[in-house]
């Protein structure tokens, strides 16, 4: 069966990871790095591309440095290289910051590689939709530009996104450009973000993919001659196991299996990066099994599961792994794997058609849903005696434990109780529990010793601060709303005692909490964050403060409301 070449994940990776040069000069090595230029600083930087950790530290010196030389450009490209380096935790973040610094500089340059950066970042985590949208807004913008690096670099995008939807001639055309731009231009100077090489050799790569999809090999043979030509006459030796891969691939193409499986075992000894390389494993498994050696390609099969069934950007591209795999223990009558094997395609699928609906459609699958669900209802029926007696020893085994189950039972359904209480209850944020109107006048709580002309302006000053959602703030304390509101605490604690019947502490970690309660019930992605990021959008310190709070007022744990919210999202989408 036909499958796709992984060499535009492998592109992908390498794209958002290099941005500029991979050498060091000897004087920047000599130099400390205070006394480092921009440019130095980022030779620094590509030298631990491949070593994350490393290099987030100096990525956050460039941005301290950028924001004390009041340098925007050098700013924006800090930013571009924080977003994209996988040991940063907010990834996104500095990719809009890099958008909303880039705004500010009048080059249009500069704005259409933030939003360039934007779109692969977009593309890694599989929001295509959403990337083509920002790849528009840079080919607009570059096109004003007379920038023709930065032009071809927003080609070589789109052309990435073309291989998405399935158009391969489209993308092979873009390529081409790509290739033949960037080749033509390899003596120019290497300055700010253009590199020239680099460039090239990923739209050679690209081409070579395309052109092994299209069965169009000839071209191939002449990329691939002048891939080694270049590297070896300019010592490019980083690129070399991916012409390599290539040649694997194209091999495995033109049914040379044992070539295939040389070049592909070449390639996994050469390569110079820290990226998961699945594009060998899955070619040299299916050479073995094209081979006979079934036995040997199973093995490279696992191994290739093992690492990729984890891995967040599953390319459907080797989902026939998962196919031989089933048939090989079917044949082996091993119902136990055959059963693992399809509960994990089955699964791979639901990811597929959801993050690659386009390449998902065009796939060829030997194994469609109906058939995996008839052979896994097959499996399930012959395994029927061996399940019920397993149930017998379920229930006989609950049976035995319900006793010192019952409490935890009951605080279950406690649980469920609060929770249908907590969504079923409309906002309290929006509520306006400071006066009651009733005809056209204000009921004021009277205090003693508080005049009401105080009582009433403090009340309209909570009422701003509520709506303002100022409560967000983690940094608020009663002393400083008291010097926000021209009070003291006595006078605002008497106040919020009297109008909200509670103290000032429970006040304001309530709106917190009903502000977030809220956040749940309508934007359901903030339910896949974890407590300690909930607590901080919040406005509490510390994840421990925020769910004792949140079981104080709701009396139920906010893992535990965000579990039946989950649940409840689920049964209401059937």
């Amino acid at each position: 069966m036909k499958t796709k070449i992984n060499n535009y994940l492998i592109i992908k990776n390498l794209f958002f990871a290099v941005l500029f040069f991979s050498q060091i000069s000897i004087n920047a090595q000599e130099k400390k790095l205070e006394d480092l230029s921009f440019l130095e600083l980022e030779h620094k930087i590509d030298s631990l591309v491949y070593n994350n950790a490393n290099a987030s530290p100096l990525i956050q010196f460039y941005i301290k440095k950028s924001k004390k030389e009041n340098n925007l450009k050098a700013l924006v490209y800090a930013y571009r290289y924080a977003s994209q380096n996988p040991s940063e935790k907010y990834k996104v973040k500095y990719s809009d910051s890099a958008i909303l610094v880039a705004k500010k500089i009048n080059d249009n340059s500069i704005l259409a590689e933030a939003y360039i950066n934007k779109s692969t970042l977009l593309i890694a985590k599989n929001q295509h939709d959403v990337a083509s949208n920002y790849l528009m807004l840079a080919n607009r913008i570059a096109e004003k530009t007379n920038d023709n690096y930065l032009k071809y670099q927003t080609i070589y995008s789109i052309a990435q996104n073309y291989l998405y939807l399935g158009r391969l001639s489209d993308a092979k055309k873009e390529y081409e450009k790509c290739v033949n731009f960037f080749s033509v231009n390899l003596d120019k100077s290497q300055t700010y973000g253009k590199n020239y090489e680099m460039m090239f050799m990923y739209s050679l790569i690209s081409l070579i993919d395309i052109n092994s999809k299209l069965n169009q090999f000839s071209d191939n043979k002449i990329l691939l001659k002048k891939a080694f030509q270049y590297i070896k006459e300019n010592n490019s030796n980083f690129y070399y196991a991916y012409f390599i891969s290539c040649e694997g691939t194209n091999a495995y193409f033109l049914k040379n299996y044992f070539l295939a499986i040389e070049k592909l075992k070449k390639a996994q000894t050469l390569y110079q990066d820290s990226w998961p390389h699945y594009t060998e494993i899955f070619y040299i498994g299916m050479s073995y099994w094209k081979l006979g050696n079934k036995k040997e390609a199973v093995k490279y099969f696992e191994k290739l599961d093992k690492e990729y069934y984890k891995d967040k950007n599953q390319d459907p591209q080797f989902r026939p792994a998962y196919e031989l795999l089933i048939e090989y223990y079917a044949s082996k009558n091993n119902t136990d794997k055959q059963l693992e094997y399809i509960n994990k395609l089955m699964s791979l699928d639901k990811s597929y058609e959801k993050n690659y609906k386009y390449l998902f459609a065009k796939i060829h699958k030997e194994y469609d849903t109906k058939k995996l669900i008839d052979e896994k209802n097959s499996i399930e029926t012959n395994l029927k005696v061996h399940q019920y007696l397993t149930l017998f020893v379920i229930i006989i085994s609950i049976v035995l434990i319900s006793f010192s189950t019952y409490k935890y039972f009951q605080m279950q359904r406690k649980y469920k109780e609060r929770f249908e209480q907590i969504i079923s209850k409309n906002t309290e944020i929006k509520k306006i529990p400071v006066t009651i109107v009733e005809e056209d006048k204000t009921v004021i709580p009277k205090i003693a010793g508080i005049s009401e002309s105080t009582i009433t302006n403090i009340l309209e000053e909570l009422e701003i601060f509520e709506k303002e959602q100022q409560f967000l703030d983690s940094k608020i304390t009663q002393k400083l709303l008291c010097e926000k509101l021209g009070t003291n605490p006595t006078y605002l604690s008497k106040i919020i005692n009297a109008s909200k019947g509670k103290n000032f502490s429970n006040y304001l970690n309530d709106l917190r909490l009903e502000y977030i309660v809220e956040l749940l019930k309508t934007e359901h992605q903030f339910l896949e964050k974890e407590i300690k990021e909930l607590a901080n959008i919040a406005g509490f310190t510390n994840a421990e403060a925020f769910s004792d709070n949140f079981q104080r007022k709701f009396e139920i744990k906010p893992s535990y409301f965000i579990k039946m919210m989950k649940e409840n999202i689920k049964t209401s989408s059937l």
